[in-house]
């Protein structure tokens, strides 16, 4: 598979199948494997795209000065190498906060967005905020722990999610603990809530049910960008697309379905209707996110 020098560092990635493209971002420290449920179930449908990030499995080091711009530039770079003229992109975590940088900087080259078990801030507004905050810095050292410490640690952590505890066991000896820091350092000064009213493509948000923490945090990105829906997966914790793999490709495979990207249908209109009549209810909750049921019909 190849790695291709772009926007000054080598970038390694892999495409899967033909159709409308999917871009999946991985979460912090780990490479493009995470993806591998996904993979297998959207590649006969879509032309799947995944990467390894700056600091991660093939692609180039982490400086201390690297930007989250960078990680989206490198993105944007990349499909534009591939001649793709518009991507459906899905980031979970960390990929979530490179997803939303990549459709505010490049909007038309993101023709949907999927932000999974993510946040748009550090910024605390409360004492659990602030909490994490705090335990997020004080847990980076521990990724330059020995590979088996880490294992074991991660292993204990997702017990309850087997699938998740066997991409991560594959995962773990690639993690690059330096890179894996530096990135942490970097998304301190994350601080997009503001900014997300400018993103006008389809937004679908997946978050785990498992933290009320992660929730909040989801429900205050969801709610700033235009017309954007929430899904919460019950037992499930970040990342959501492999503790609960079946649940979360549904999820997807309904989206990519009412937007109209999906192979063998018409994909030229755009957001809310992409040919479908779909709109039964539409309503806020009183988190103030919307929410939406669907009727699959497709309009002749």
């Amino acid at each position: 598979m190849p790695v291709q020098r772009l926007n000054g560092t080598d970038i390694y990635y892999e495409i899967h199948g033909e159709g409308p493209a999917v871009v999946f971002i991985p979460g912090v420290a780990v490479s493009h494997g995470m993806w591998a449920p996904q993979v297998a179930a959207f590649q006969k449908s879509h032309q799947v795209i995944t990467y390894d990030v700056r600091g991660t499995g093939r692609s180039g080091k982490m400086s201390w000065s690297t930007r989250i711009e960078d990680h989206a530039r490198d993105l944007a770079s990349l499909l534009r190498f591939l001649k793709i003229k518009e991507a459906a992109v899905c980031g979970v975590s960390f990929g979530g906060v490179i997803a939303q940088r990549f459709a505010l900087n490049y909007p038309r080259l993101c023709r949907a967005l999927i932000l999974v078990d993510t946040f748009s801030e550090l910024k605390p507004r409360d004492r659990e905020e602030a909490s994490l905050w705090l335990m997020t810095w004080l847990a980076s050292p521990m990724f330059l722990l020995p590979k088996p410490w880490l294992t074991s640690m991660l292993m204990d952590f997702y017990e309850p999610w087997p699938d998740a505890q066997q991409v991560l066991r594959a995962e773990v000896p690639k993690i690059r603990g330096l890179d894996a820091v530096k990135t942490r350092w970097m998304i301190r000064k994350v601080d997009f809530t503001r900014s997300l009213a400018q993103i006008q493509c389809p937004c679908l948000g997946i978050v785990g049910g498992e933290s009320e923490l992660a929730i909040r945090m989801m429900k205050r990105l969801i709610k700033a960008i235009p017309d954007a829906s929430l899904q919460v997966v019950p037992d499930s914790f970040d990342p959501t697309s492999l503790c609960r793999c079946e649940e979360f490709n549904g999820l997807l495979t309904d989206f990519f379905h009412r937007i109209g990207w999906q192979a063998g249908m018409d994909v030229e209109p755009l957001y809310p209707n992409a040919g479908f009549t779909h709109k039964i209810e539409r309503r806020r909750n009183p988190e103030g996110v919307r929410t939406y049921e669907w009727e699959r019909k497709r309009v002749r």
